[in-house]
């Protein structure tokens, strides 16, 4: 075989091993780690279920990714779409200013209001003078822990890292 030939057969089997291994690579998409009914859930088998979880699915197999689900707490999943440790956040992220100064979204798939709850026998005004002396949990690294910070100065707010944890304390009474 001539040099010509050996090279050129070389180059092919480097196109073809990096192409292979491109395809090989698996899309990474973050959301948070936390069980968070009906959007993520994961079953007794780790595998997780839930309508983002659905419509992660459908993106990757309309642009044909080989996906890999990487749960990351909530706090540090804009810190690993950045650094890539994750390629894509799919999750209930409000869009804002400040998050739009380093990442782009999608359009809005759905709206959910934000709420007070509160125990059922307990009667209150979800205003800043309603909730006055109470102790309010909210998930850090939220918009509603940013809200809450600004406008109920006259509340304990206490952070937590996932709404489980909020939803344990109010449930206990640790928290209004």
């Amino acid at each position: 075989m001539s040099n010509l030939l050996k090279k050129l057969f070389f180059i092919v089997l480097v196109i073809s091993f990096s192409a292979s291994m491109a395809s090989a690579q698996q899309f990474r998409v973050g959301f948070a780690a936390e069980p968070y009914p009906p959007f993520t859930v994961p079953d007794a088998s780790g595998n997780w279920t839930g309508w983002e979880v659905e419509i992660m699915k459908a993106i990757c197999a309309e642009a044909k990714l080989d996906y890999v689900i990487t749960p990351t707490s909530w706090d540090g999943i804009i810190p690993a779409l950045l650094s890539k440790k994750i390629d894509m956040i799919v999750g209930s992220m409000s869009i804002t200013e400040a998050r739009l100064k380093s990442i782009d979204f999608s359009d809005k798939y759905y709206n959910t209001p934000t709420i007070v709850v509160g125990n059922k026998n307990m009667k209150f005004d979800a205003t800043p003078e309603g909730l006055k002396g109470k102790i309010l949990g909210v998930q850090s690294a939220t918009i509603h822990e940013a809200y809450a910070k600004k406008y109920f100065t006259g509340a304990e707010i206490k952070s937590y890292q996932t709404q489980d944890e909020i939803n344990q304390d109010l449930s206990s009474g640790r928290i209004d």
